[in-house]
């Protein structure tokens, strides 16, 4: 199956983007018991696929994480939090920040397992701020979704767009999210490379 799936590498992986971008074009639309399926399938085949092209297992807690992100904004569609009005902080300002903070520690460890798959023993720190560039860009990739929808496929324009300073209100919240959820993804992750480097410092050096 491994070189079955590392042939089929490329379009894979642009099938997953493409389902990705699809499933983030219709999530503020759908129920969560129909998003809760679907982002467990996709989980799933993003499990599945990292298993068998690059031997390595995703942490369950990380795909809770990522479930998590995708639960907030169903409650929020099926309670009307979006729509509600609150004294300090809006619901959609909430999720902005935390849902980038749940799912940064996934594209850093993703992204520090794959580099040493791949042999480049670069810094934890490099590539945490790689990390967060990375799904920094997502960020603006799902805003530009988000315009796209409010203003092409949805009957009444202003559903997802509230205002002239909503996106970057929105990319701000999800800067402050990235940068929190990378901040304790390299910490625990410099503290298992401690770890793991800790009983080789230790060793007694035998000379002859």
């Amino acid at each position: 199956m491994g070189n079955w799936v590392k042939r089929f590498e490329v379009p894979i992986i642009m099938c997953l983007l493409a389902c990705g971008t699809i499933f983030l074009l219709r999530l503020a639309y759908l129920r969560i018991w129909v998003s809760t399926p679907i982002c467990l399938a996709y989980l799933a085949a993003i499990y599945t696929f990292v298993k068998a092209r690059y031997q390595t297992k995703i942490p369950i807690v990380l795909l809770v994480l990522v479930y998590l992100s995708v639960a907030l904004d169903g409650l929020g569609n099926l309670f009307g939090l979006y729509t509600t009005r609150y004294n300090y902080i809006q619901y959609d300002e909430f999720t902005h920040t935390v849902i980038p903070a749940l799912t940064t520690p996934v594209i850093v460890w993703l992204s520090h397992t794959l580099m040493n798959y791949k042999g480049y023993r670069l810094p934890l720190g490099l590539t945490t701020f790689f990390a967060i560039t990375t799904i920094f860009t997502i960020a603006g990739f799902y805003e530009v979704i988000e315009l796209y929808d409010d203003k092409y496929m949805w009957p009444q324009p202003g559903m997802r767009i509230h205002g002239s300073y909503d996106t970057a209100n929105d990319l701000q919240c999800d800067l402050i999210g990235m940068i929190s959820g990378g901040l304790i993804a390299f910490s625990i992750l410099k503290r298992q490379e401690n770890a793991l480097e800790q009983p080789l410092r230790s060793a007694p050096v035998h000379s002859r």
